[in-house]
């Protein structure tokens, strides 16, 4: 039956409970900003209303058409919100990313309400952000906001200590700084927090190393204070236990806790003659039972996670996980021109194998922890992958996880989302949706004049990534962290850093790039052209514009980058090879010269650093032909430039 929403109608609640008071009070603000009238909220209603209703947990909901009104119901507090929030969906709003500026707010002179009944239920149980740098914690409001409103359940605050370089994670300070101002923001949502990172190395001050070495690692010939504990030293344990025990106190609100190894491909664990016998996997999880025997006495219902990561990602073979234990898959060294269950892929299809087994491992539960909103590992440039999240989601429900995860990291703030937020938030809830539906509705909220030029855009771009984003295994063992190691020397390198693969990989990423760029000549002067659209918002279609320019610009320094390596592998004459890398660098300089008109001040130096990693990619190829003098002139240059750069950022870290 059709209903007419009027002055008369009331929004009916009975509920006194946080989040069921939240979402009337949103629904009666949403009716009134689409021009309807002011609705009373009452518990019982005597004329036509919107009844809200719920039970005791969960986050389905139902809605459904009566003879008195509308009827909203949800599993829980929490299903009642995802029910307005659908409500409204189905009216026509629409929220693509943080602000006001992601927003459509539909209009009407008289609101007709659905008459469909409809019941959905989340495909993961949990659906979680993760705000992984003090940039995105400033904004925290605004993604917290959105994360709701986007039927997100879960914020996962991902931190670092004092003693590391918050270069992807948020300090902790920082956000007990904040947390006062943001849990009751997360609270009145129903949002679940969870807390920590890279934070186990954390437990052991290193000036311990002196008096008590046998706590530290043994990395076959000494006891060193560079990686991870001493896992089955008794003392070791005790500190572990004592030093969670505090974190699990400082921070009582959070449902899951994750306190990790430390960040590195491989090497940071014991070889004593008692760890010799444990893989990392089994090291790991010894440490993550001890802590998990701690929190059982501190909070019954939170749990803690084992990163599966890097060399933890396999399942332990020795160490049984606590019943509060779940997993955490973190696939970073992988493909993201391929979902994660792509049998045929030769780099995914042994990682799926592993996390398979994994799965099997613990049964408390298994999550996903993805990088799509990761700017570090995409440099700084936010590729659109709506088809590998669809692919990846509905591998990992297939496959049976408790929830997924996306990282929200970076060097510098968004200056547009992209699709890539809000394809994955819908995409969490039914990984069923067409993703491509997902980008052309972004590209209606964003620029409603000119929406088929921005979906063209970012449709063309999403391929155009996806080109460059297909590695091969002998480029991906190009990965180096360079901890430790002269920064100058051995440069360090991340996914999209194999350059120098032997042949025939090498020639290969060439033309895949240069095939790449060709898909990129056609979308750039639409795109501009774009702006003149009659009622086009042109603040925020230049923002999509500069951030589809830095991924064109990034993949054009990947194809110089490329050809230079490609240049030496061929032995090419060295005039030639330095015409090339005189390209290249040209190309790094229109990447700083983007930043210098997009890049906050006081944000700058960060990303910096990672630009001036680019740069030492070049230094590093023109080293194989360059003079002893200019080679001497390049790492004093580099030296130089690294230590402004620290430096810089450590006054900032100190000071702020």
């Amino acid at each position: 039956m059709k209903h007419i929403l009027s002055a008369n109608w009331v929004i009916e609640l009975r509920s006194e409970h946080l989040t069921a008071q939240f979402a009337a009070q949103e629904l009666r603000q949403a009716v009134q900003r689409m021009g309807g009238p002011p609705l009373p909220i009452v518990g019982q209603a005597h004329t036509q209303r919107i009844s809200l209703r719920h039970g005791t947990a969960g986050d389905g909901f139902v809605r459904m058409a009566d003879e008195h009104g509308l009827l909203l119901i949800g599993e829980g507090p929490t299903g009642l919100l995802y029910a307005v929030y659908s409500l409204l969906e189905t009216l026509g709003w629409c929220w693509v990313g943080p602000g006001a500026e992601n927003e459509y707010i539909p209009h009407f002179t008289h609101i007709p309400l659905p008459d469909a009944t409809v019941a959905e239920q989340p495909a993961f149980t949990r659906r979680g952000l993760v705000i992984g740098h003090d940039i995105f914690l400033a904004q925290a409001e605004a993604w917290i906001e959105w994360a709701a409103r986007a039927r997100l359940n879960t914020i996962f605050i991902h931190t670092i200590g004092d003693s590391g370089m918050p270069l992807g994670a948020c300090r902790l300070r920082f956000w007990q700084q904040r947390r006062h101002q943001l849990w009751p923001l997360l609270k009145e949502r129903g949002l679940q927090l969870e807390i920590g990172g890279h934070h186990l190395s954390d437990a052991l001050a290193t000036q311990r190393l002196r008096d008590q070495p046998d706590v530290f690692r043994f990395n076959g010939q000494r006891r060193v204070a560079d990686g991870n504990p001493c896992p089955t030293n008794p003392t070791t344990q005790a500190l572990v236990r004592e030093w969670a025990g505090n974190f699990f106190n400082i921070e009582p609100n959070a449902a899951m806790y994750h306190i990790w190894p430390v960040d590195r491909l491989y090497g940071g664990w014991c070889s004593c003659a008692r760890c010799a016998t444990l893989s990392p996997a089994d090291q790991a999880l010894l440490l993550v039972n001890v802590m998990a025997e701690e929190l059982a006495t501190v909070n019954a219902s939170a749990r803690i996670s084992f990163l599966a990561y890097h060399d933890t990602l396999f399942p332990p073979q020795q160490i049984k996980p606590a019943a509060n234990v779940e997993a955490l898959v973190a696939p970073r060294m992988r493909s993201y021109a391929s979902g994660i269950g792509d049998p045929e892929h030769p780099i995914n299809r042994p990682l799926a194998a592993r996390i398979a087994a994994i799965r099997e491992t613990f049964p408390a539960g298994i999550s996903a922890f993805e990088y799509y909103l990761d700017g570090i590992l995409f440099k700084s440039a936010l590729p659109p992958l709506g088809n590998i999240i669809a692919a990846d989601l509905r591998a990992y429900a297939e496959w049976g996880f408790t929830g997924v995860y996306t990282l929200l990291t970076g060097d510098r703030p968004w200056l547009a989302p992209g699709p890539n937020p809000h394809s994955f938030a819908a995409l969490a809830w039914n990984p069923q949706s067409d993703p491509a539906a997902l980008c052309s509705r972004y590209a209606n909220v964003r620029a409603s004049e000119a929406a088929s030029i921005l979906d063209h855009a970012y449709t063309t771009l999403a391929r155009a990534w996806q080109q460059a984003l297909d590695i091969t295994p002998a480029e991906l063992q190009r990965q180096q962290h360079g901890r430790r190691r002269d920064l100058v020397a051995h440069p360090p390198r991340d996914v999209l850093d194999g350059y120098n693969a032997p042949s025939p990989h090498c020639e290969q990423r060439l033309e895949i790039l240069h095939t790449a760029l060709d898909l990129l000549t056609n979308s750039e002067h639409p795109l501009t052209n774009a702006q003149d659209a009659a009622g086009c918002n042109r603040s925020t279609l230049s923002a999509d514009i500069a951030e589809w320019t830095i991924s064109a610009l990034l993949l054009h320094f990947f194809a110089a980058r490329q050809e230079v390596a490609v240049m030496q592998t061929r032995g090419t004459p060295r005039e030639r090879q330095r015409q090339a890398l005189v390209a290249a660098r040209a190309a790094h300089a229109a990447l700083l010269e983007w930043a210098a008109n997009h890049v906050p001040p006081d944000v700058s130096v960060g990303h910096r650093l990672f630009r001036t990693i680019l740069a030492l990619h070049l230094d590093q190829l023109e080293d194989r032909i360059a003079s002893p003098w200019r080679k001497m002139q390049l790492r004093w240059q580099r030296m130089r430039e690294l230590g402004g750069i620290f430096t810089r950022l450590w006054w900032q870290w100190l000071t702020s």
